[in-house]
């Protein structure tokens, strides 16, 4: 007589495995749906492109056309849409992993980089529209503040997907150039303004001390408030403490915030940090202010 436990003992387990395969995939799409998980589709063709570089020649019309004084026009924005996917979708087969023949130099790349954030973010809000804040993109669970803008939306992009932390923080950042920091905006009343014009590699280093020095020189990003005798800073330059400190050590400077500030700030604003300095004022962070940056 042939025993059959070893076949009812195969058949429980199966069925235990597929009851367990069943909960973990209920599971993955609950807490998908919770985290507000999701893939941001463009259902766009992309532009044209010539056969060498990228042609950034619709985005910085639309720049000139969508900002003003550092915000943005969304319902100009909005009117735009189309052409915005079609932008993002070209972002999505050129870039340099996808196309790295285009890309041969550190510049392109950058340039690119910085580019495809503003777009990417840009996308965000009106993909979410309406909202005041990019803080209002959520599921029903919130880890943090901005999780379900920067973390939990997925863009596609040079030849996979993205979400915008990860472009920041483990592509952009990478570069190792604290001017970054005053070229990507985050559609946010704290953020740097965002540039009327697309960023380019023949001029990128220009570009970048220019908002750079925008960034460095203007009040509500860089204060001094002799009553309360206190520096007051962007929260910026606190969450990117250490960008900014090997930034300025890099130019031959002491590696502090202020060092990098006084190298930027035009030279009223940096003599009177310098002032401050020696007076022993305090350097504290300014709440940051995350409602939308729109006119």
């Amino acid at each position: 007589m042939v025993s059959t436990q070893p076949k009812r003992w195969y058949r429980q387990w199966w069925a235990a495995a597929l009851i367990i395969a069943v909960v973990l995939g209920v599971t993955g799409v609950l807490t998908a749906k919770a985290l507000g998980l999701r893939s941001v589709a463009v259902d766009a063709e992309p532009m044209e492109q010539p056969s060498r570089g990228f042609d950034y020649g619709w985005w910085d019309a639309a720049l000139e056309r969508w900002v003003r004084d550092g915000l943005v026009d969304y319902k100009a924005v909005r009117s735009e849409e189309g052409a915005l996917r079609r932008f993002v979708a070209t972002l999505w087969v050129v870039g340099p992993k996808a196309t790295p023949e285009r890309f041969t130099t550190e510049p392109e790349r950058l340039a690119y980089y910085i580019n495809a954030y503003n777009a990417l973010v840009l996308l965000g809000v009106v993909d979410n529209w309406p909202i005041a804040s990019v803080q209002d993109v959520h599921g029903w669970l919130d880890p943090r503040a901005g999780f379900g803008f920067f973390y939990a939306l997925r863009f596609p992009f040079d030849g996979g997907q993205v979400n915008l932390y990860t472009l920041e923080n483990e592509v952009i950042r990478g570069f190792m150039d604290a001017r970054i920091h005053a070229a990507i905006n985050c559609a946010s009343l704290s953020c740097p303004s965002l540039a009327p014009h697309a960023f380019e590699a023949t001029r990128l280093d220009d570009q970048l001390d220019e908002v750079t020095r925008n960034f460095c020189s203007e009040d509500r990003h860089v204060r001094i408030d002799r009553e309360a005798r206190e520096i007051q800073l962007s929260a910026i330059f606190e969450w990117y403490r250490s960008d900014f400190e090997e930034h300025a050590r890099r130019l031959g400077l002491p590696p502090t915030i202020l060092d990098f500030v006084m190298a930027f700030a035009g030279d009223e604003r940096a003599a009177e940090l310098e002032r401050a300095r020696d007076a022993d004022f305090e350097v504290v962070f300014r709440p940051y202010d995350w409602a939308l940056n729109a006119l």
